[in-house]
């Protein structure tokens, strides 16, 4: 399976507009596209992200695929089961499901939950599910103090596990924190700690569209 794999340092920081801008760059490009949130909370009554995804893909059955996780509770899914809610189940079962969902797809882009170490159950994160599916893996981090510990500490959780980031976008998602200074030097110094990995930045989105310049760069820089 080709793919990308979109996670984050944490919630809130573009994962979303990211991966359908991403969706929507390859349709325009000609190719077939399965863009799926296999792990989805908060639903209540639909999963908004998913359904963002499968319609900038062009095929909204995908949000409501059978297999996927969804539960009702804005929760990591580990707080929800010990809660008495849905477990996860196999992480073997939702690769599984996430391959049969883009077999007929040239591309499947798929969006974690949250951050890298979001909690699925006691034992594992969504950073073994990224291992599982050994796609090209996209990190998102918000473009603001901090995310320079976020974005290294995230980078090195997912090399313990061999997953491989190919990209790190950073992204300027909030209106205020006008004055802070870090954001002129955030990509210089991941650059010099990192200088592997391309670093992608955008300037403050209020929406998909937002992503689109973002998208193409993306697009090139993982040979699509």
């Amino acid at each position: 399976m080709k793919g990308a794999f979109i996670t984050a340092t944490g919630t809130g920081v573009g994962k979303t507009w990211l991966a359908s801008a991403l969706a929507t760059a390859c349709v325009q490009r000609g190719k077939r596209v399965a863009a799926i949130k296999p792990i989805e909370t908060g639903v209540d009554p639909d999963p908004l992200d998913a359904l963002a995804l499968a319609r900038a893909c062009g095929n909204e059955s995908l949000a409501h695929a059978e297999g996927l996780y969804r539960a009702r509770e804005p929760l990591a899914p580990c707080a929800i089961e010990l809660r008495g809610g849905p477990g996860v189940g196999s992480l073997r079962a939702i690769t599984k499901r996430i391959r049969e969902l883009g077999k007929d797809a040239d591309y499947t882009i798929v969006e974690g939950v949250g951050g890298v170490l979001v909690p699925l159950d006691r034992e594992r994160t969504i950073a073994d599910l990224a291992a599982q599916l050994d796609l090209q893996t996209v990190l998102v981090a918000r473009n603001a103090l901090g995310v320079l510990s976020y974005t290294l500490t995230a980078v090195e959780a997912l090399r313990r596990r061999k997953v491989s980031v190919r990209a790190i976008v950073l992204n300027h998602v909030e209106r205020g924190s006008r004055d802070d200074l870090s954001r002129t030097s955030n990509a210089d110094v991941l650059a010099s700690y990192l200088p592997r990995i391309p670093i992608l930045r955008v300037p403050r989105v209020q929406s998909p569209n937002g992503m689109v310049d973002a998208a193409t760069e993306l697009f090139n820089t993982l040979k699509i």
